[in-house]
């Protein structure tokens, strides 16, 4: 079949709105890293998911005098509320109605437990599915698939969402719903990470980041409407051939064609949040700054990301100190460091980050001085990036989490 498979940006666009995780393969396609983790992250997004839907459906039931009722044929006015509301998800395909609660009740996508046995069930069917249907060979060893002379990875990507059962003509019946678990397969596109310490001396790319837009509605759920909120904030001019097609990885490009990694969400004070895909961390301190090496990263109106997991694990151990705030303005200007963290990136050095949106929130005149007076701009060029050499700092956590790797992967 010479046809180009969908990766899982559209599969998530064609299937209805619910709660996903795109985790990663490691050891050559036999373990899972961070799945438990996943697995918690999916059970409790799907729970935010559905709450937050019925508290917006109960809030537009009492401004139109309702009573938080289920939507019924014999309202047009309740009908076209509940269209409305859930419209505002940006989702192409949307659930019928909002449940009850007790109807949420009954699903098992809020149950960690179910989602835990489910998904291994599902990754390993869809995985050799995937190798039998793209001639990949299974190893029998380990249980990964071989592509050509190199251990192949696979990115997988798990929706749990809630489908009606019974007749789908049979609107006026109290119809259930059931649970459902999607996956998807795909060969992880990387950028030769090696978990051995040899791969650390390689010398890395120019890694730039361009901060631009807000953060997410709720950024607790990893909702899959934020694949198309997300897509609102790469430019038009990009194109499928412009990214990578994991959505745990890809190059986005400015209208001027310039290639940014990662794009960097702010707040409504103009505090650095998280990236579209990664989270954010600066570096404070350390080198040849007095002050020992910290870890500036935001806590709140962010998902936590499974790597993210592992970077806070690796700094406690290693006695780093984490500040658990969003970088601001200033904490760019002085960093000895900044990093970005993902699946498919691991830790990631960045070496440029364009200020883009957050220059609005900074005064022209504000301007560091010298103590001779003579203005300077430090790690600035025209006012519009700060550029960061190598930073020790960020390569030892680098290592620490690839280290972690070991520990933190589950067997398929």
């Amino acid at each position: 079949n010479d046809s180009k498979p969908l990766d899982s940006n559209k599969i998530l666009q064609l299937l209805p709105r619910g709660a996903y995780t795109t985790c990663r393969t490691v050891k050559g396609g036999s373990h899972i890293y961070q799945f438990d983790y996943h697995v918690r992250r999916l059970a409790n997004s799907a729970k935010s998911i559905l709450l937050e839907m019925q508290s917006a459906s109960s809030s537009s039931s009492s401004s139109v005098g309702g009573s938080g009722r289920e939507v019924q044929d014999d309202s047009n006015e309740d009908k076209d509320s509940e269209a409305t509301l859930l419209a505002t998800s940006n989702h192409p395909i949307q659930h019928d109605r909002t449940l009850s609660t007790f109807e949420i009740n009954q699903l098992h996508i809020t149950n960690v437990a179910w989602e835990h046995n489910m998904a291994l069930k599902c990754i390993r069917n869809t995985l050799r599915e995937f190798c039998m249907c793209y001639g990949l060979r299974l190893q029998n060893e380990e249980g990964g698939c071989d592509d050509a002379d190199e251990k192949a990875e696979f990115k997988i990507t798990l929706l749990a969402t809630w489908e009606k059962k019974g007749p789908p003509n049979d609107i006026k019946s109290h119809t259930t719903y059931e649970s459902v678990l999607y996956c998807h397969v795909s060969l992880l596109k990387q950028k030769k990470v090696s978990t051995t310490t040899a791969s650390l001396t390689r010398k890395p790319p120019h890694i730039r980041v361009l901060i631009h837009g807000h953060g997410r509605e709720n950024a607790l759920a990893k909702d899959s409407k934020w694949v198309l909120d997300r897509e609102k904030l790469i430019k038009p001019s990009t194109t499928e051939d412009d990214r990578r097609e994991d959505d745990e990885g890809g190059t986005h490009k400015e209208v001027s064609q310039q290639p940014f990694e990662e794009i960097i969400l702010i707040n409504d004070n103009g505090e650095l949040l998280e990236g579209t895909q990664t989270n954010f961390y600066v570096v404070s301190g350390g080198q040849n700054q007095q002050q020992p090496s910290s870890i500036i990263t935001a806590n709140e109106g962010i998902l936590y990301g499974s790597v993210r997991d592992s970077v806070l694990r690796a700094c406690r151990h290693h006695t780093i100190p984490v500040k658990l705030r969003p970088p601001t303005f200033q904490d760019l200007e002085g960093a000895s460091g900044v990093f970005i963290s993902s699946t498919s990136r691991w830790v990631m050095p960045v070496h440029e980050v364009c200020l883009g949106d957050l220059m609005s929130f900074q005064n022209d005149d504000d301007v560091e001085e010298e103590e001779n007076g003579e203005s300077i701009e430090k790690k600035k060029r025209d006012g519009k990036s700060y550029f960061y050499g190598n930073c020790e700092t960020t390569e030892d956590i680098r290592r620490w989490v690839l280290e972690d790797v070991e520990s933190r992967s589950t067997p398929i």
